[in-house]
């Protein structure tokens, strides 16, 4: 087991995140939120399902916000200016529920659960970013649940415990129209829990999903290792990333009093891929969002999604560790 790393840049990320909580920012649905013009290098167009609540504002009409509501689905477009990490959101369109998969492209389909935290248009601009960043062009749709705000992490829990139901109604639409076979489930940080307890809670189908993918998963270790014979009963193959450098992490560590399994130790998971992305460096000030902003993760990303040709250049490889299942991501020599 690794020491944990130093906490004096926590204060730092404690007064970032309030700022940014203080910003969440309203799309409205349907109108054009931003102006289109040539300051942006790319739009992007990422699928959701939400099961927040429509908010009705006389000032500005409906918006999607942090309370539950009933499943809604849509389209949300964002902007991309040249080098920017953060996009705008340009426009939110609703679609009804049974047409979201139409049109999808040949190939996986990734259903992303995102972390806690992020109001709905954060969680628009950060899938979009994922999406560009892994190949995944109508391949990919966002699970928006009715997180807020970095000062809501209990509430956030309760939140995410609470959407259990809809994210299976959306895994049972998903199989139907895609085919179990197809569907890729993927969870950033506290949706791990939420992917973790919806697999637990559909029984015993006889049909596999594609695979689950967990990045930066805000799990109790113990808790992980409990489900993980379940999890193979419900998926063809497990990947799971840890590091390290994920210093929000270790602050869950410390608030949560117990190991998470996003932090990087080895671990012994049977019929599991288990990859330690320390050697890779981190990318922000928390660690922790490396699936979008880690050249290496992301290219090991795309590689597992086939997003890229077989006989790409890769510029960073998995290197085996002690234990069977458990590897390094490192740069190539």
């Amino acid at each position: 087991m690794r020491k944990p790393r130093s906490l004096a840049l926590f204060p730092a990320i404690a007064i970032a995140a309030v700022a940014l909580s203080a910003c969440a920012t309203r799309i409205p649905i349907g109108t054009d939120f931003r102006e289109v013009s040539g300051q942006y290098e790319s739009l992007v167009d990422v699928r959701f399902v939400t099961n927040r609540g429509l908010v009705n504002s006389s000032r500005r009409g409906d918006y999607f916000g942090d309370d539950h509501g009933e499943l809604s689905a849509g389209t949300c477009r964002v902007g991309f200016e040249s080098g920017d990490r953060r996009g705008d959101v340009l426009r939110v369109d609703t679609r009804p529920l049974e047409t979201v998969f139409s049109g999808i492209a040949p190939g996986l389909f990734v259903i992303y659960v995102h972390g806690y935290g992020e109001y709905f248009a954060k969680n628009c601009w950060r899938a979009a970013l994922l999406q560009a960043r892994l190949g995944l062009d109508d391949r990919m749709l966002l699970f928006s649940w009715p997180s807020s705000s970095y000062l809501t992490y209990a509430g956030d829990a309760k939140d995410l415990e609470q959407s259990i139901d809809e994210l299976n109604d959306l895994l049972t639409l998903a199989a139907e129209a895609v085919g179990h076979d197809r569907v890729v489930l993927m969870a950033h940080s506290m949706g791990s829990r939420g992917l973790v307890a919806a697999l637990r809670q559909r029984g015993g189908d006889a049909a596999k999903f594609h695979s689950a993918i967990f990045v930066a998963p805000d799990i109790r270790r113990d808790v992980f290792r409990d489900n993980v014979q379940m999890l193979q009963q419900r998926v063809s193959d497990i990947t799971v990333y840890m590091s390290d450098n994920d210093r929000v992490l270790w602050l869950s560590t410390t608030v949560n009093v117990s190991g998470r399994l996003g932090v990087a130790s080895e671990f012994d998971l049977e019929h599991a891929n288990v990859v330690d992305i320390t050697p890779t460096g981190s990318n922000d000030i928390t660690g922790h969002l490396y699936h979008m902003l880690n050249p290496a993760v992301i290219e090991d990303l795309r590689a597992l999604l086939g997003s890229d040709e077989k006989d790409t250049e890769r510029n960073f490889h998995r290197v085996p560790g002690d234990l069977q299942g458990f590897w390094r991501l490192e740069p190539r020599p």
